[in-house]
């Protein structure tokens, strides 16, 4: 079993209040999905747990339905470095 740790909690809280704010609605039927990532620094991180953490998050929200691999495609990821304002931008595109 595996339990997420408390900085994953927090930035779960946080996103899933950032996405009530900003956004309503879901998409219907299928989406693809670009990812933008912007961390504090050079760490190693794998990109494709932050994608996974983006896309629970979504669903959480009630953005997009489910991310099965038959209602989401990946547009493309990727991640670059900002000291003063690490982030996530995200494009979904229904299909």
């Amino acid at each position: 079993m595996n339990f997420p740790s408390k900085q994953y909690v927090q930035w779960e809280k946080d996103a899933l209040v950032q996405l009530g704010i900003g956004y309503k609605g879901c998409a219907e039927g299928p989406v693809t999905i670009a990812y933008q990532f912007f961390v504090k620094d050079d760490r190693k991180r794998d990109i494709d747990n932050m994608i996974a953490s983006v896309n629970d998050c979504l669903v959480k929200a009630g953005l997009i339905e489910d991310d099965c691999w038959q209602l989401l495609s990946i547009g493309g990821a990727n991640c670059q470095i900002d000291r003063k304002n690490p982030r996530a931008e995200i494009w979904i595109d229904e299909d």
